[in-house]
């Protein structure tokens, strides 16, 4: 993180202090079962195992719960999975989502 926030440690602490007021934020759009299983959009939901944000059962809620959705869950991945090393493999993915999608 120190490599993409230059005004180092306090900036890096403040986003996290940020990121974890969410969890009390009675504003914040906090969807229930019942609420996904309304859901009729296509969706993939894609996850990292490792996200130290948000719990890797917070996406097998939405994929049980969300009718016919795809979950990816990326061994050791974090909360921005899909940048670095997993590009080729996001890519190949959710082009094939889409292909499949489109034919049905």
């Amino acid at each position: 993180m120190r490599k993409k926030h230059p005004q180092g440690d306090e900036q890096i602490q403040k986003l996290w202090e940020y990121s974890n007021a969410f969890k009390d934020d009675v504003d914040d759009m906090n969807f229930q079962p019942k609420d996904l299983k309304e859901i009729t959009a296509r969706t993939f939901i894609i996850h990292g195992d490792s996200d130290p944000l948000i719990p890797v059962e917070v996406a097998e809620t939405m994929h049980n719960w969300i009718p016919d959705a795809s979950l990816w869950l990326i061994p050791g991945g974090g909360h921005v999975p899909v940048f670095g090393e997993e590009l080729p493999e996001f890519l190949r993915r959710t082009s094939q989502f889409f292909e499949e999608r489109n034919r049905t």
